[in-house]
């Protein structure tokens, strides 16, 4: 970047830092650390308390607040006020990290100034503050006992004297003389009295008056950001360098740059990850890891996670992945909820020592440099996981179960059909459609996807068109060579001729001339043949010699002209004369003029078989003569017989002419009847070639034996395609070949087994990756290791935090890789530097980005974790802390509730990688989550159904209406939460327990009805206790702070009472009418883990339907489902979805059995295939059978399909059976066998075992910073023959670096110092001398280098 270019940056984002600082700063007369006023509800002037009570609680002892107020009165009214104000300081402090209540000592007053052209109000601010510690000595909250902790200067006062009023203050110096004025004197007084006097001597030197007000009192300080503020001043540089920061102060270069710099990226897909490269100390459903992988491979992301989809416990593995790859994690989060939740589950497995847990919390510093001694000599007791077998075995059983699913659904080519797919058909199909006949290699390879989808069309038009009659021969058309329209127009002009006019014209002709020859009528087309060519040879003799030619004189003129030899034969004689005068008659008869004799005799002789063959025809009777219109007749018989022939070739008719001619006119008559046949031919032609060619022939005349329809045909050859498909996949894919479930079973058993070890030994490779990565760190940095060790032994005057870090921050970033804390901690506890490689923000959707930008600017990436469908940034703990007026007192809530841009909003425009949470975890019955996931997540979540009966939401409606003169809820709404909360921890101890409500003021008032209750009933006060573990204590919260919040059961109560009128006012439900309604709505409801319970004084018919979707109208819509539930038709929810056909078959088999299932049991996109009731509760279901489908292989990863899911069902109370397609394929019987056992079992183990209850949540011990050294057994081999006692100089290079190789079998994680050390024992030395120091130095790192090398 050019200097101009970086100039022109570090003035926009100077420009933009200012801004934001001015967010960040309130110097205005609403903050009361500069305009401290007495209020009736949110302060307590304890300075006319005991005198001797205040001296002790100044001093630091603990001092109940009944001690500093004697009086009843006074101490009831102290106990109000402090109730209240312990209230809101424990808002604060867990839903904004901050620690807002202070005692105040001294009160500085300053007069009203003009400056300028402004006026400066006067001031009355804090001098000495010192954060207030309050617990309540009862449940009842009767006393309290108050704690201080150590006093320091209002800097805010500094701060605003040296901006706003003109006072020239050094801060560093003069804050350096109040803690030495602090440190020299011990009475609170004189501890007053000296920090005033430094003040006040500043002041006078430069001519301001200011004046003392001896106060001590206590209240609800607000304005504790001024470190962000100057680091926002004085940091410009640091977070021009950050591109995310210049992006957000809108440099558009960097801008692009961030978005660029994500181009092409994809994260590893979950089972393409070596598991030797993840380090899963929490388990992780594939959204999450997609989140993980993409922190982790040096990216900015974006997380959005909607509730319960275990955001904490993928910040936790991306923690713990990250320090694993020696990476340096900033966590940071406003609340104390959320990075509790997070090391909870980090401490869960052993790594609550990766946390350095600065959120919000005073250290004491000796202790820290205690605990990080502590944590050196721990990690320096590591040892590393031998996994090598493990990843391997983890990954077979995975690439197994992988390839598996993979080749069960893949689509084949060319058929573009999976096995799976394949075998669904089948099963559908069923046997019915079932063949004999088969299609292999090169037939089957022509039937591909393309030619069958043609071949359902074409079959059925086969059918339709009439081909099996064709194949059965059933239609005299049936051999019919059509093929062409050619064909067609020519055959159907030549039937309609010989059925309409030839055939017909033919007969006629042929009878009148049988009449006039008197010869019998034929019965045959060639009887007609011969009758016509008899007629017509007689023609032509009549012709040749005349009509009387068949006369008398016939037989002598053949004879005459015969020869000598054929009237010898033919016996009769004739004289020479005779014989003569006859051949002069016939040749005078010659009309050819034929005169030779043996031409006569030929001639003659052809018409002497013309006669004879008229008396064979029937005409003895009359003489072979001319005959009337012989030639007309003749034609019409040849144009009769040409089309006959025509007819007959195209119908394959055969003997037509050899037939009695009655049955070629009724074959004729068939052929004009089934003319629609004959309109079909030509295409029944052409499917019948191409299925011919395809192989088809067998299969078709199947069809035609069955008479099968269209559709039948189709599915007798869908059958058949699919069964020989299944056979050419068995041939292929050795996979499919193995059918075997219980082999299956054993494989998903070891991938379970293997994948839960993996997660198990997760964290302690990541301990000795820290710990390896650390002694790295050691060696190259020692005196940073030997200032912390410093620290630990000094007894007083340790170094702050902020000092530590600076001078040793590599160490100790590499001992604690991971630290926690506030936006506000950050900058008042890290130097301003990139001291991380990356930054995790929490309930991101809660922080402002003002508020986030310090944070941001000290890693390289970032990791911004939220949902912007919760709570946005809003002013309510501006509102809640700051001192209201009195009317506003009387009506918090209805004040200016102003929601604000967060910094996950903000980043969604500048970060391309985002990824979603999916799977929601927290709901123990999907309806819990149901709504939400339906109104606010558009069923993009992925829920769980529940196993119990019992529906999880219930609407308790009371009869209550607003006391007069009192807005918002009515008393026996508060009177049935009272109820409920009792009830809950006298019969349900064992499940936590939250109430939220909608407004402050309902939530004081159910807080202090459930105080007074408590104290009739002290048997219960265990579960009320404020000790319990954080996650499991009872609250009493509006809906403004429990967004991270989870519990058992909650308790919603509105709040919202019914006018005297009997109406409800959709004004009275404040924010939730305003834009950010739903979100707020949404967190409400979805806090429960097991039970949700709605207290309200009406129900959903109160309030009228709008179409506007604000969150009053939601609320309406919850009403309406809280109230629905209780209809057992939607338990579970049976989804009105089509079975596919293994579904099917396995729903038919199991009611074959007497089993009641229930197919696609759940709410949202992931249901179960089949839950199983209990045979005597029909509504219990037990049991969850699923089976190999689509949403099996459309999980994104083995470790989704083959354990997490299951394994979550089962904690939610279901029995799980897995069904494999290709087992239940090959033995229906027995998979169905296998399930009935498994239902039996289930209802067994239902019996056996109590109902399912909510675990407790893994107990956190008690010190999560418990850095106890591990035990250890050191091995090694045996030791080098090299003698001790020697000098240094008597010992060569190779055996110290022997000896030293030798040490470092023991394979633990030992800085150089601590080598050498061992080193000089084994030698035995007692001093390090510097050739010793030196000598010994150069064999370890050597022996170090080279065990490095064999490592890697």
């Amino acid at each position: 970047m050019s200097t101009e270019n970086d100039q022109e940056l570090q003035e926009l984002v100077r420009a933009k830092a200012e801004e934001w600082a001015n967010k960040l700063v309130d110097l205005g007369t609403s903050n009361t650390l500069l305009h401290f006023k007495n209020r009736k509800t949110t302060t307590l002037d304890l300075t006319s308390t005991d005198p001797d009570a205040l001296r002790e609680l100044l001093n630091g002892s603990e001092t109940r607040l009944s001690s500093l107020f004697r009086e009843t009165d006074a101490h009831k009214d102290a106990s109000k006020r402090i109730r209240d104000i312990r209230r809101r300081i424990n808002a604060a402090e867990e839903e904004q990290g901050v620690e807002v209540g202070k005692v105040a000592q001294g009160l500085v007053r300053t007069e009203q100034q003009v400056r300028g052209s402004e006026p400066v109000p006067a001031t009355r601010a804090p001098l000495l503050l010192r954060t207030l510690r309050i617990e309540s000595r009862t449940v009842s909250e009767n006393d309290f006992v108050l704690r201080l902790d150590d006093v320091e200067i209002n800097q805010v006062l500094l701060y605003a004297l040296d901006r706003k009023y003109g006072l020239d203050i050094d801060h560093e110096r003069f804050t350096s003389a109040v803690e030495d004025q602090l440190s020299q004197h011990e009475s609170p007084e004189e501890q007053l009295e000296s920090v005033y006097g430094e003040l006040a001597a500043l002041a006078e030197r430069q001519n301001m008056s200011i004046e003392l007000e001896r106060s001590v009192v206590i209240g609800l300080f607000n304005y504790e950001k001024l470190p962000m503020v100057k680091d926002l001043r004085s940091s410009t540089e640091l977070l021009a360098r950050h591109e995310l920061v210049a992006a957000l102060a809108g440099h558009r270069a960097s801008t692009e740059a961030v978005r660029e710099e994500s181009t092409g990226f994809a994260p590893t897909p979950p089972d393409e990850i070596a598991p030797n490269s993840e380090y899963p100390v929490q388990d992780a459903d594939s959204s999450q890891q997609g989140a993980i992988n993409s922190a982790l491979s040096d990216q900015h992301v974006l997380v959005e996670g909607p509730p319960g989809t275990g955001k904490s416990q993928t910040i936790a593995n991306i923690i713990a992945g990250a320090a694993a790859q020696g990476k340096r994690v900033l966590f940071v989060s406003e609340k104390r909820a959320a990075i509790e939740a997070v090391t909870n589950r980090l401490a869960e497995v052993n790594l609550a020592d990766l946390v350095f847990d600065l959120h919000q919390r005073k250290v004491d510093k000796k202790q820290l440099a205690q605990r990080l001694q502590e944590s050196l000599q721990a990690t320096s007791r590591q040892q590393p996981v031998e996994a090598g077998e493990l990843h391997q075995r983890l990954a077979e059983r995975r690439d197994s179960l992988r390839v598996s699913s993979d080749e069960l659904h893949a689509r084949r080519d060319p058929w573009e059909k999976s096995a799976y797919e394949v075998q669904l058909e089948l099963l559908k199909l069923g046997e019915q459609h079932r063949t004999d006949h088969f299609f292999r290699d090169s037939t089957l390879r022509a039937l591909d996807a393309g030619t069958v989808r043609q071949l359902e069309q074409e079959l059925h038009q086969f059918v339709e068109a009439g081909g099996l009659r064709i194949l059965r021969k059933e239609s005299p058309w049936w051999q019919a060579e059509i093929r062409t329209e050619a064909d067609l127009r020519r055959v159907t002009a030549e039937l309609d001729e010989l059925t309409t006019r030839t055939l017909q014209d033919g007969q006629q002709g042929m009878n009148a001339l049988l009449r006039q020859t008197g010869l019998t009528p034929p019965t045959d087309l060639e009887g007609w043949q011969r009758v016509l060519e008899l007629l017509d040879e007689v023609h032509n003799s009549v012709e040749a010699f005349g009509p009387e030619v068949f006369g008398t004189q016939l037989d002598d003129w053949w004879l005459a002209t015969a020869s000598r030899k054929q009237r010898a034969r033919h016996g009769r004689k004739l004289g020479w004369r005779q014989r003569r005068t006859l051949l002069k008659e016939a040749r005078r008869a010659s009309t050819d003029g034929i005169t030779k004799k043996w031409a006569l005799h030929a001639k003659l002789n052809e018409i002497v078989r013309q006669r004879d063959r008229w008396r064979e025809l029937g005409g003895g009777q009359v003489q072979p003569a001319e005959v009337v219109d012989l030639r007309q007749t003749m034609e019409t018989f040849h144009t009769l017989r040409n089309q006959l022939t025509s007819v007959a070739m195209c119908a394959q008719l055969t003997d037509y002419e050899s037939r009695p001619t009655e049955q070629v006119q009724e074959e004729l008559r068939e052929l004009a009847a089934d003319k629609n046949t004959m309109w079909q031919m030509p295409r029944i032609n052409e499917l019948l070639d191409k299925f011919r060619r395809l192989g088809l022939t067998e299969l078709l005349g199947e069809a035609a034996r069955r008479d099968a329809t269209g559709e039948q045909t189709w599915l007798l050859f869908r059958h058949c395609w699919l069964r020989c498909l299944f056979d050419e996949f068995k041939f292929r894919i050795p996979a499919l070949r193995e059918v075997n479930g219980e082999q299956r079973n054993r494989t998903v058993d070891e991938f379970q087994e293997a994948d839960r070890e993996h997660r198990g030994t997760s964290a302690q490779r990541v301990r000795w990756s820290v710990a390896d990565a650390l002694r790295r760190v050691r060696d190259d940095f020692p005196e940073e290791t030997e200032l912390l060790r410093k620290q630990a032994n000094k007894k007083s005057r340790h170094l702050p935090i902020r000092r530590l870090v600076e001078r040793a921050p590599h160490v100790l970033l590499a001992l604690r890789p991971c630290w926690a804390m506030s936006p506000l901690v950050v900058s008042s506890t890290l130097p301003a530097e990139r001291l991380f490689d990356l930054v995790v923000f929490d309930e991101a959707s809660q922080i402002e980005p003002h508020d986030a930008v310090t944070s941001l600017a000290r890693g390289r990436r970032l990791v911004v974790a939220g949902d912007d469908k919760q709570l946005p940034p809003t002013n309510f703990f501006s509102r809640m802390l700051e001192e209201p007026s009195e009317a506003a007192e009387e009506d918090e809530d209805d004040g200016d509730l102003r929601d604000y841009e967060s910094i996950l909003t903000t980043m969604r425009s500048l970060i391309p990688i985002q990824r979603t949470l999916r799977w929601h975890y927290r709901s123990r019955d999907e309806r819990l989550i149901a709504f939400s996931n339906e109104e606010i997540y558009n069923n993009e979540l992925v829920t769980f159904p529940g196993a119990q009966w019992d529906t999880p939401v219930t609407l308790d409606v009371v009869d209550g209406v607003a006391s007069p003169g009192q807005d918002g809820s009515a008393p026996e709404e508060v009177e049935r939460v009272v109820e409920r909360v009792l009830e809950h921890a006298e019969f349900r101890p064992h499940e936590s327990l939250g109430v939220i409500t909608m407004g402050q003021k309902h939530m004081s008032r159910v807080d202090d009805a459930i105080r007074k209750a408590l104290r009739d009933r002290p048997e219960l006060q265990d579960f009320f206790d404020e000790n319990n573990e954080p996650s499991r204590r009872f609250f009493v919260k509006n809906l403004e702070r429990v967004q991270g919040d989870e519990r058992d059961a909650i308790i919603l109560t509105l709040g919202v009472a019914k006018r005297a009128n009997g109406t409800v006012a959709r004004t009275g439900f404040g924010p939730l009418n305003n834009e950010g309604g739903p979100r707020r709505l949404n967190v409400a409801v979805s806090r429960a883990k097991t039970r949700m319970t709605v207290v309200s004084s009406f129900g959903p018919h109160d309030l009228a339907p709008r179409e506007e979707r604000t969150g009053t109208e939601l609320l309406r819509r919850y009403l309406e489902f809280a109230q629905n539930q209780t209809r057992i038709d939607n338990v579970g929810r049976q989804q009105p979805v089509e079975l596919n056909g293994l579904e099917q078959d396995i729903h038919d088999a199991l009611r074959e059995r007497g089993i009641e299932v229930y197919p696609q049991w759940g709410y949202s996109q992931y249901r179960i295939d089949f839950a199983l009731a209990h045979r005597d509760e029909p509504g219990r279901m037990i049991l969850a059978v699923e089976a190999d489908g689509d949403s099996y292989h459309r999980s994104h990863s083995v470790r989704d399909r083959d354990r997490l899911r299951q394994a979550h069902l089962e904690n939610l109370g279901w029995r799980f059976h897995r069904v494999w397609a290709s087992a239940w394929f090959a033995d229906r019987q027995g998979e169905t066998e296998r399930i009935v056992k498994a239902w039996e079992q289930a209802m067994i183990d239902a019996e056996r075992e109590p109902a399912p209850t909510v675990p407790d949540e893994p107990e956190t011990p008690e010190n999560t910073e418990d850095t106890a050294s591990p035990e250890v057994t050191i091995t090694r081999g045996p030791r080098p023959s090299i003698t001790p006692g020697l000098r240094i100089a008597d010992y060569g290079e190779e055996e110290l670096v022997e000896l030293c190789r030798w040490l470092l079998t023991d394979r633990l994680p030992l800085d150089r110092q601590e080598r050498i050390e061992q080193a000089m024992r084994e030698l035995g030395f007692k001093r390090k001398g510097s050739r010793i120091v030196e000598r010994l130095t150069r064999a370890v790192d050597t022996a170090q280098r080279q065990a490095d090398k064999e490592q890697s």
